[in-house]
């Protein structure tokens, strides 16, 4: 084995430890809000800013075959959209049952 494939090969391994932390991360996020149902102190624009930015990433990598690239970007983008469309949604059912409380009052 080559110096230069040996290198390719560590570099190939390493790009698997974002591959997984990142979408693990926002996973974890998005676990929490389910599990909670509230979406107190869970930025929507933070996490919408999170997945646009992993999106342009991803194109300006131009290595848009490769898993761990995909994985890293693309999976960490879709993951945190789903956290800013479930903020939202359970920001605005805590606004309909606020309102429905005090219509009744």
């Amino acid at each position: 084995m080559s110096q230069q494939s040996a290198i390719q090969g560590l570099l190939d391994a390493v790009g698997w430890v974002p591959a997984v932390i990142f979408p693990m991360a926002s996973l974890m996020q998005l676990g929490t809000l389910l599990r909670r149902g509230r979406a107190e102190g869970v930025s929507a624009v933070t996490w919408g800013m999170f997945s646009l930015a992993n999106v342009c990433l991803y194109l300006t990598i131009g290595e848009w075959d490769r898993p761990q690239v995909i994985a890293t970007t693309l999976g960490s983008a879709l993951v945190q959209a789903i956290v800013v469309g479930l903020v939202l949604r359970l920001r605005a059912d805590k606004r309909g049952s606020d309102r429905t409380r005090d219509a009744r009052a």
